[in-house]
């Protein structure tokens, strides 16, 4: 019994899907680890938080790479202070403190 041999053509066709698949499987792993870390709240705190000493807000959602969502204050020292996602009066009252002066005229 004598096997016939796979073509040059064939085993060429076969080695370019192989390295089309390995470089797939690659660029998908150094996408997935690149260094655009994510800065996320892992935990939120429910303490108040002074309105003096907030310069800005954002909310973090867990679209954007984070575990939960929170509502992130900036103090004027530059910290993160993570809250939680607007459920409380006084979170409520900072955020629209801060819309207010950003609306008001400088």
């Amino acid at each position: 019994m004598h096997l016939q041999q796979p073509n040059t053509k064939t085993r060429m066709q076969t080695s370019t899907v192989t390295l089309l698949v390995i470089t797939a499987v690659l660029w998908g792993n150094i996408e997935a680890f690149s260094d655009a870390a994510v800065d996320c709240c892992l935990t939120t705190k429910d303490t108040r938080i002074p309105i003096q000493i907030v310069a800005s807000y954002f909310h973090q959602t867990t679209d954007s790479g984070c575990a939960i969502a929170a509502t992130v204050f900036i103090t004027k020292k530059d910290k993160k202070l993570c809250a939680p996602p607007e459920k409380n009066t006084w979170i409520t009252k900072i955020i629209s403190h801060l819309e207010k002066k950003k609306k008001a005229p400088q």
